[in-house]
């Protein structure tokens, strides 16, 4: 097996256990309105599912998506612009083992923030934040490769993911929708990245 296929595995896994996590623990935990609560009261302290969520979920798909954006990152190296792009890529995964690390409060109330919950808002917000740059500048990175279908795909989540992320920083109403918008339009890049990039077509086309 190939590195770029490895790292393909790898990410697959990550996203596996990130969207089972969401699935799973919404339906065990009594009331849970997906639309309107963010991912992160799943694992928050006290909740039913705050343990099991934080380190079966939140904190193993974290780890398996950074390993994918560092092992395509060391693949692409000569395109110094994806190799930011997934560096960004990197610390939006690394928000995730944040969240499990440093959990929310009892359904992320904010009215007396403890200093975990400060931690888990400053490297979530500015995971997305990375996240949603990473994407952009991952999507320009493929510009002058085979993959020519990838950057129109890649600017289409851009502009997904930049208007949600908007939805998710502002609080609004339906903010749990926003919020998994902005990680659909995430993993539908990566794992788009990953496939690419396991079949070799992500290195500069031929001159005409």
């Amino acid at each position: 097996m190939t590195a770029a296929r490895f790292a393909l595995v790898l990410l697959v896994l990550g996203e596996v256990v990130q969207w089972g996590t969401i699935l799973i623990g919404g339906l065990a935990y009594p009331g849970y309105d997906p639309l309107r609560q963010y991912v992160s009261e799943l694992g928050a302290t006290g909740a039913v599912t705050g343990s099991a969520v934080s380190w079966f979920g939140f904190f193993p798909s974290g780890v398996l998506i950074i390993g994918f954006c560092l092992i395509a990152a060391v693949a692409l190296r000569r395109n110094v612009l994806a190799v930011i792009g997934l560096v960004l890529l990197a610390w939006y995964a690394f928000g995730l083992i944040g969240a499990a690390i440093y959990p929310c409060a009892f359904e992320c109330g904010r009215a007396e923030p403890s200093a975990a919950q400060m931690m888990h808002d400053l490297i979530g917000g500015t995971g997305y934040l990375a996240g949603v740059v990473g994407l952009l500048l991952g999507s320009l990175a493929t510009a002058k490769t085979r993959a020519k279908w990838l950057l129109p795909l890649g600017l289409v989540c851009f502009a997904v993911a930049f208007v949600s992320f908007g939805g998710v920083v502002a609080d609004i109403e339906m903010r749990g929708l926003a919020q998994r918008v902005l990680e659909a339009a995430l993993t539908v890049f990566l794992l788009a990245l990953g496939v690419t990039l396991a079949q070799w077509r992500l290195v500069a086309a031929r001159p005409t």
